[in-house]
């Protein structure tokens, strides 16, 4: 708002029409970028980084979302299998994206650029009005997020989301709060915009991509990472010093020798001033780095395949640790943003959310998950239908497979005793109370 007032009080002062390129010096400093810095998509080159936001990615988009209502009645939650937004979630947002690649797009968008965009295209009249009948992905990098303070799109201190299209002849689209799906970082100063992790890590993302740039070099010259101290006597200027140097380089990058033998002018001598990359630490430094970067985006070293400090009990205990303290924040994130804003009014006042089902993460060898299912059967957890449908089974017919089954064994804590007596009600065997038994 202060830019376009700005604008309208030096409408009379001469116009100067420039084009300024997105790598100009000039625009990069008034941003605060240095010149050669990791920007952008560049960053995604550096391999902890990529792994890092592939592994958070693809773990939110295997979870399936399930509609859930919760029954005041039964002090229960109850999953609702037939809601409409059920295939829009998990099979076809849109009609060009499958469920798995859609919400993959839209993590890494929200990791790699702090924010994440979804316009809802709904239904505006019948009798589906205001369902919602596809999602899209807005660019990230190509939406900001107005303020309107002073009320100059008719509704006073309202959020506003502006699209400046770069790809359709630039054309501007501007949506409401209401229209749009905004799933942010967890950095966030002011609770509207997140901030990007990259931004944050921006330093190490920088000493990462470096140390690769040198492994490069090093690999394109044979691993010849030394320096090499050419002496002779006598003065030569600069340009006869380039071109001794640059001849006898060419036998060591030389495709067509070893490399190994380089040969030397009369009354000059070559001598080694080595910098080994043990001395300087670098495997230490690079894997300490590396370390920081998946610390910082919640992970553990097991995930960018550091399996140094595992076992196979840890490995399970860090699969629980990425689920609680990783995952469990992005996915409730999700499940608020996701219930106030597709959900109808009706929806909402009746108890509807939607939350993401993380089963699949934890799940367990069939020798242990029978077991569990059994102890679950066995106490009342679970009727013979549900357990079929956590297996992959259809339902049983048999009406009794809806109910829960138990140890008749267990009573209550009061009734302890009273099984001895002969006027006992009380039954272990799941049978007739004859006798007393």
């Amino acid at each position: 708002m202060g830019f376009i007032k700005n604008r309208i009080d030096i409408k009379n002062a001469t116009a100067i029409n420039t084009n300024i390129g997105l790598q100009d010096a000039q625009l990069l400093k008034l941003l605060g970028i240095e010149e050669g810095s990791l920007t952008g998509k560049e960053s995604m080159g550096e391999i902890t980084y990529y792994t890092c936001l592939k592994v958070i990615s693809e773990s939110v988009a295997k979870l399936p979302i399930v509609t859930y209502k919760t029954n005041n009645d039964s002090k229960g939650k109850e999953k609702i299998n037939d809601s409409y937004l059920n295939y829009i979630l998990n099979v076809e947002p849109n009609p060009y994206m499958t469920a798995s690649t859609f919400w993959q797009a839209v993590e890494l968008n929200r990791l790699h650029f702090g924010n994440s965009y979804l316009y809802q295209d709904c239904y505006k009249v019948g009798k589906n009005a205001g369902k919602v009948k596809s999602l899209w992905i807005l660019p990230s990098n190509e939406v900001t997020v107005w303020q309107d303070d002073a009320g100059i799109f008719g509704q006073d201190n309202a959020i506003w989301y502006i699209w400046q299209d770069t790809r359709g002849k630039g054309k501007q689209y501007k949506f409401s709060m209401g229209e749009i799906l905004h799933l942010k970082s967890s950095t966030s100063f002011d609770g509207i915009v997140g901030i990007p992790a990259r931004e944050i890590l921006k330093t190490n993302l920088e000493q990462a991509q470096y140390g690769a740039n040198y492994l490069k070099k090093l690999y394109s010259n044979n691993l010849f990472g030394d320096k090499i101290l050419l002496q002779y006597t006598g003065n030569l200027d600069t340009k006869a010093e380039k071109a001794i140097a640059s001849k006898i380089e060419s036998f060591s990058t030389d495709n067509t020798t070893s490399g190994k033998f380089i040969p030397l002018p009369i009354g000059l001598t070559a001598s080694n001033l080595s910098s080994k990359l043990t001395d300087s630490e670098f495997s230490v430094l690079n894997q300490t780095n590396s370390l920081k970067i998946c610390a910082s985006l919640g992970l553990n070293p097991n995930h960018i395949n550091d399996y140094s400090k595992s076992s196979y009990s840890n490995s399970i205990s860090q699969s629980l640790d990425f689920l609680t303290n990783t995952l469990s924040p992005i996915l409730l994130s999700y499940s608020q943003e996701m219930t106030r804003r597709l959900l109808t009014t009706t929806e909402k006042t009746t108890g509807m959310t939607l939350e993401h089902d993380t089963k699949s993460l934890l799940k367990l060898d069939p020798i242990q998950q029978t077991d569990v299912l059994q102890k679950q059967l066995n106490n009342f957890l679970l009727t013979p239908n549900e357990g079929r449908e956590i297996l992959g089974y259809e339902y049983s017919n048999d009406p009794k497979a809806d109910q829960l089954l138990g140890n008749g064994a267990s009573i209550l804590l009061n009734q302890v005793g009273d099984q001895y007596g002969s006027n006992s009600n009380i039954t272990g065997d799941g049978g007739d109370n004859n006798n007393g038994k």
